[in-house]
């Protein structure tokens, strides 16, 4: 999770700290409670030097997010465009489905807090509008006119999304029981074949 690459290593190694402490206190005690002497302490730092970086602990809050959601674009879109020829009924998960699970992997509590414990709702409509575009570029790779569909496009995307985000929760909060490529191959296979081994009304294999 970058935090602007052209800075000096150490400005970005201490606003790296300061971020770790503020989630970590997020989740032992929610974000109401939390002050900045209390991240200053938990990161070893003093007020004096988190005051070098942010204004207060909603300005640190928001720079995280906004660095995480900005990672993530950064990190999807080239992996959307070099998977141009992808073929979606190959059983394979798509490049961005890998990405994203092993990124939310790497980064776990953050995504944990924010997004389950002490929910976010910044940065979970944040998440939404991010995976909202690439599943939107999927479908219609996939289906490219409205005749292949057999719903509204939005209506398909809307239900997509839903289901990543819900997937993406239950995972953190289980503990991650599966690996992030395990996640990504299921997920993919939910998105474009649906749940069931055999047809459920006719008995026909997938």
């Amino acid at each position: 999770m970058s935090i602007k690459n052209k800075l000096d290593p150490r400005v970005v190694r201490t606003r790296l700290m300061l971020r770790d402490a503020l989630i970590a206190l997020i989740g032992e005690q929610g974000y109401e409670k939390i002050t900045v002497q209390d991240i200053a302490n938990r990161a070893a730092l003093n007020r004096a030097t988190f005051y070098l970086h942010y204004r207060d602990k909603q300005d640190l809050m928001e720079q995280s997010m906004d660095d995480t959601l900005k990672e993530l674009v950064d990190g999807l879109r080239p992996l959307f465009e070099d998977a141009s020829e992808f073929r979606f009924d190959g059983g394979k998960p798509h490049p961005t489905f890998v990405w994203l699970f092993e990124e939310i992997a790497r980064h776990a509590q953050f995504y944990r807090v924010v997004l389950g414990e002490q929910r976010m709702p910044y940065f979970t409509r944040g998440l939404t509008d991010v995976i909202t575009g690439f599943v939107t570029k999927g479908v219609g790779t996939i289906a490219p006119e409205e005749r292949q569909l057999a719903v509204p496009r939005e209506m398909l995307v809307s239900y997509v999304v839903s289901a990543i985000l819900g997937v993406i929760l239950w995972w953190l909060q289980s503990g991650m029981p599966y690996t992030a490529s395990y996640m990504a191959e299921k997920l993919m296979r939910l998105a474009t074949r649906g749940p069931y081994v055999d047809d459920p009304f006719t008995g026909a294999k997938e």
